[in-house]
C-alpha cells in the first residue's frame, strides 16, 4: 500500500474523524495481537488483513484503511516493545471487553483463523493468542 498522506494525517486525529473510533481500535488492537505474535510480520500478513477490512467495512474504504493503519501501528509498537508488549496487548483487550462486553461479537474467529500462518513456532504463539481470545469471548458472553 503506497503512501498516502491524507490517510496519514487522519489517523492521527481519527479519534475525532471516525465514527465509532474505540470498535475499530478494539479490532485493530485484536489483529495486532494475532499479527504481533510472528517473529517477523510481513506484507503478505497485512494483504490478508486488507482484505479482511474490505469485508467487515464493505463499501468504506476509509475505515478499512485505518483498520489496517491502526493495526500497524500497534504491531510496532509491540515489535519495538514500546510501553507495549504482546502480554500487555492481550490484558487491554481483557480490560476492553470487560468495559463493553458487545465487543466480544466484534471478534471474527474465521477472520483470525486466515491471520494464522508462519514456521511452527509462530502459529503455536498464534494459536495460544487465538485461544486466550476465544476463553475471552465464551467468559464475557456467559457473565452478560
Amino acid at each position: 500500500m503506497a503512501f498516502n498522506f491524507k490517510l496519514h494525517c487522519l489517523s492521527a486525529f481519527r479519534e475525532f474523524l471516525v465514527y465509532h473510533h474505540k470498535s475499530l481500535e478494539f479490532r485493530a488492537k485484536v489483529f495486532a495481537a494475532i499479527i504481533a505474535a510472528k517473529l517477523d510480520p510481513d506484507d503478505d500478513d497485512f494483504a490478508v488483513l486488507s482484505d479482511i477490512a474490505s469485508e467487515i467495512y464493505e463499501g468504506d474504504v476509509t475505515r478499512q484503511n485505518f483498520l489496517v493503519k491502526a493495526t500497524k501501528e500497534y504491531v510496532a509498537k509491540v515489535k519495538k516493545k514500546d510501553h507495549l508488549t504482546l502480554d500487555a496487548l492481550l490484558l487491554s483487550i481483557d480490560k476492553e471487553i470487560k468495559q463493553n462486553k458487545r465487543y466480544a461479537n466484534k471478534i471474527d474467529f474465521a477472520h483470525l483463523r486466515r491471520l494464522i500462518s508462519g514456521c511452527d513456532e509462530e502459529t503455536l504463539i498464534q494459536q495460544r493468542v487465538y485461544e486466550f481470545l476465544i476463553s475471552e469471548v465464551k467468559t464475557h458472553l456467559q457473565i452478560s
